[in-house]
């Protein structure tokens, strides 16, 4: 049985992920071994528990890999747990027509949020922002912001491109002190506090 979890609430697929496998073989795109893999799902097992492989970031594997691993995974018996960082698209999930998907879509005010991301807009971005973090969605939402921060600096747009560059480094700084425990206050407070400036 092959079971697929995606989609672009990464917090939440990943927990199901990671809760829902108990694969004895862990991988990740950046470590695949095709004879590994091969030799753990063709060896036989002196035990009846049924054996389990999980890879993470499945899709991103080089398609010449992809295309032979796809055919291992599709003829074996094991139980395969596939992780996407992202949504996949229909051709993707057409790759194993009888598997199991999970989809994990966010939450609308993350996209709406976002989209109010603009000059003179902080007011209407704040209230949203904290709809977004009363959903508990604080890191996705960062991380979404992050990204959508990297488009603008590749594009014309409305922000200062100086002021710009300036937000989009103190939000990596901010989320490096969040995970290493070096924040002096709530890390929602302390991204408001990043975008004051800007959205003003």
């Amino acid at each position: 049985m092959i079971t697929i979890f995606h989609g672009d609430d990464q917090v939440k697929s990943r927990e199901a992920f990671l809760s829902s496998n108990s694969a004895k073989l862990k991988l990740d795109s950046k470590n695949i071994k095709l004879d590994q893999i091969n030799n753990y799902l063709n060896e036989g097992s002196l035990f009846s528990d049924t054996k389990a492989i999980s890879i993470s970031n499945y899709f991103s594997i080089p398609k010449a890999n992809l295309d032979k691993l796809s055919k291992l995974m599709i003829k074996t018996k094991c139980d395969v747990y596939l992780w996407q960082d992202k949504l996949l698209n229909a051709t993707q999930l057409k790759t194993f027509p009888q598997a199991k998907i999970n989809l994990f879509k966010a939450s609308n005010d993350l996209y709406t949020c976002l989209i109010a991301f603009k000059p003179k807009k902080f007011k209407k971005f704040i209230t949203l922002y904290e709809k977004v973090v009363e959903q508990n969605l604080f890191d996705l939402f960062l991380y979404m912001l992050k990204g959508n921060l990297r488009k603008l600096l590749q594009s014309k747009n409305l922000f200062n491109e100086k002021q710009l560059l300036q937000t989009y480094l103190r939000l990596i700084e901010l989320e490096f002190q969040y995970k290493n425990g070096q924040l002096t206050l709530p890390k929602e407070i302390a991204l408001k506090r990043v975008v004051l400036s800007i959205l003003s």
